[in-house]
């Protein structure tokens, strides 16, 4: 439990930021009684709503690292990233323009309906003032003569019955301004008993006019279910007004008004071929003025030229409103109000291009044919484009997901997996790149297990010359002995030895074996055990025993038996450089023979030789000979035998060390102990070098005289 709990606790800054902020609000909210945070004063409330501002900082970043987590486990893959590529490139451009054209094809939608209605209505406006020009002839010629009031009604309905066969449902009302008492007859769309009220406003009076009107001024004065009650007000005719003179008799007037009612809507459906719908105090601001709805507009509808009943009743039919924008009979002013009625078109695309390109020509037709294949191009186009880029899109990440799996193996250390390249492009040539380089790898690790392999053996092999060199120099009278190898690789081509003959006699050996590693480090052990085997069977070959190895020509012997077993058994490029020396402790003699080594430098109080006596190397010729000489050894003296990489260590200029360096400091520490020349020798030619990793092996062999 209280594990869970120390989870719970937030251990960043922005977490404990954010837990103060909720525990204060929550106080603020739940705890603190209303009551209590009304008797707060002002700065009080400012301080508690701006711990609810402040919550906003919190909100604000874990969105944020909302929006990274779900960016980066959404977008991980690259298939999705892809997708996503697509559709901001592709989809989300086509998108707009699809939405681009949409609108402007309601634009043009909108306003070619518009243009057709209304020119609709001007023709039906035109037709009801031509028949009110016919009219009033027939009035003027029917004043013409005596008449009398109801002469004038017989001659109203005589000739109105040409109008109203046209448009059954107008209203015509004839005025005469007789002198005596103003005359006012009227046909049956206009009621009787309020006949008497009518009056022409006085902004027509004495002209002629024709329009579409909205009836503000005597609506009263028509008949018809939307011109009873306050309704009336507001309703839309097609009006004519026109004014005649009988000569030598009373002036009159003419207004011929048909409503904008079902018939009319039928009249225009039979031009437009769309479905009209009208309808009164119907919001016209912002999006209403375009887009309504059948459903919404059904306790406004007053005339419709379509079935509702097969309507969805849930849905209704898309409609547009057309706004006609009619004169008031009372100002004479264009107008647009809420009140007043207001026609739909229906949303038909099919029915208003029908109607548009059904012109005899063949033009319309065509161009509307071109439009059909263009659009359908671009459709197929579209389709295409889409199926391509799937199938780009799956080779690029089926391609990308072999890579992902071919590291997979690698990183379990399978090497032999490979990608099977079906393709000839980039990602084919990046997945057979993957194949080599895992080919190159594989060969990498063979050769670094090899490698090791090898590094073990030759550990192993310089564990083995390790015991072959003498692990201290045996005791020897008034000799004082030491020596030292250090390989240039793991083992060494050069060779020393202390051979202990007897008690009072000692062998030495020191030897360079052509080439380095393991070759040299071979022959150098065939070497060591030549040499011993020679010695050891000298002695054995006499009665005398060691006193052999001891007598004259006995060192010599030694080193020629040593090279024709050498060439006899190695390779004809296989040789050494070869120095051997018998020390007699009971004499203090010491005979040597060089063959083809670097000759050893023998130090007396009064000055250094080098010793040269001897012959070639051994392992070349088969009958080499070779020679021996033998020195007798005083207090003091010193015997220094070193192989070639003393000398030839070079520095960062590339001069090497060199025999006079090494015989000036040996002169400088001439009195010091054999392990003390030996260390001043190592150490200078160690500082000396340049590189860390050294050119050739260091073999040096010290005695002195006590």
């Amino acid at each position: 439990m209280d594990e869970t709990f120390k989870r719970l606790i937030p251990r960043t800054r922005m977490g404990l930021f954010t837990l103060v902020l909720v525990v204060l609000w929550l106080l603020k909210s739940f705890v603190l009684p209303a009551g209590i945070r009304r008797s707060l004063s002002p700065g009080q409330q400012v301080s508690l709503d701006f711990v609810t501002l402040l919550l906003a900082i919190p909100a604000v970043y874990y969105t944020g690292k909302l929006f990274g987590l779900l960016k980066q486990r959404l977008l991980w893959k690259i298939r999705r990233r892809l997708i996503l590529a697509h559709i901001f490139i592709g989809a989300i451009p086509v998108l707009v323009v699809v939405a681009i054209l949409y609108v402007s094809a309601l634009l043009v939608y909108y306003q070619l309906s518009y243009y057709l209605i209304m020119n609709q209505i001007g023709i039906q406006i035109g037709q009801v003032h031509a028949l009110n020009l016919t009219l009033r002839e027939g009035i003027e010629q029917g004043l013409a003569g005596p008449a009398r009031r109801g002469g004038l009604s017989d001659l109203l309905e005589r000739e109105g019955k040409y109008v109203l066969a046209g448009f059954p449902t107008a209203a015509i009302i004839l005025r005469i301004e007789d002198r005596s008492s103003p005359v006012t007859l009227a046909t049956h769309g206009v009621k009787p008993e309020a006949l008497a009220s009518y009056r022409i406003p006085g902004w027509a009076r004495g002209r002629e006019w024709s329009g579409l009107v909205v009836e503000d001024f005597a609506p009263e004065l028509y008949r018809g279910d939307a011109a009873e009650g306050s309704g009336a007000r507001g309703r839309l005719f097609l009006r004519s007004l026109v004014t005649g003179e009988v000569p030598r008799g009373p002036s009159f007037s003419v207004e011929l008004s048909v409503p904008l009612d079902q018939y009319l809507l039928d009249r225009l459906k039979a031009a437009l071929g769309l479905d009209l719908l009208l309808a009164d105090h119907v919001p016209v601001t912002g999006l209403d003025v375009m887009l309504q709805n059948t459903q919404i507009l059904q306790r406004n509808i007053l005339s419709v030229t379509s079935d509702l009943g097969r309507d969805d009743p849930r849905l209704g039919r898309p409609v547009w409103s057309i706004l006609l924008y009619p004169t008031s009979w009372s100002t004479g002013e264009e107008q647009v109000r809420t009140d007043t009625e207001v026609l739909f078109v229906e949303l038909s695309s099919s029915k208003l291009v029908a109607n548009v390109f059904r012109s005899e020509s063949n033009v319309s037709r065509t161009i509307l044919g071109v439009l059909k294949i263009v659009l359908g191009f671009f459709l197929a186009v579209e389709i295409v484009s889409l199926v391509i880029g799937i199938v780009l899109t799956k080779s690029i990440t089926n391609a990308v997901f072999n890579l992902y799996r071919g590291t997979e193996f690698i990183k379990r250390g399978d090497f032999s997996h490979r990608i099977v390249v079906k393709s000839h492009d980039q990602l084919g040539a990046l997945a057979r790149s993957f194949n080599q380089m895992t080919e190159h790898v594989q060969s990498l690790v063979k050769e670094r297990v090899l490698k090791e392999r090898l590094e073990r053996e030759l550990e192993i092999a310089r564990e083995v010359q390790e015991q072959l060199f003498p692990r201290r120099a045996p005791p020897m009278g008034r000799m004082e002995l030491t020596g030292l190898c250090l390989p240039a690789r793991v083992v060494s081509g050069d060779y020393y030895d202390f051979l202990q003959l007897d008690p009072r006699a000692l062998g030495m050996a020191v030897s360079d074996i052509c080439g380095k590693g393991i070759s040299a480090a071979l022959l150098m052990a065939n070497l060591q055990a030549t040499l011993r085997s020679n010695v050891t069977n000298l002695s054995r070959s006499s009665s005398q025993g060691f006193e052999r190895v001891l007598r004259p020509g006995a060192v010599a012997e030694v080193v020629k038996m040593l090279n024709d077993q050498i060439y006899a058994y190695t390779a004809s490029n296989k040789f050494a450089s070869f120095f051997y020396a018998v020390y007699d402790d009971r004499v203090a003699s010491l005979t040597y023979c060089n063959a083809g080594h670097n000759p050893p430098l023998y130090f007396t109080d009064g000055g250094h030789r080098r010793l040269t006596i001897g012959g070639t190397v051994v392992g070349i010729f088969p009958d080499a000979e070779y020679e021996e000489e033998r020195l007798a050894l005083r207090a003091g003296d010193l015997l220094l035998a070193y192989t070639d990489g003393i000398v030839e260590c070079v520095n960062e200029y590339g001069e090497e060390f060199g025999e006079e360096r090494l015989v000036e400091l040996v002169q400088q520490n001439y009195r010091g102990t054999a392990e003390d020349i030996q260390k001043a020798i190592v150490d200078r030619v160690l500082e000396w070098a340049y590189e860390e990793e050294r050119d050739d092996d260091m073999t040096i062999l010290v005695a002195r005289i006590a």
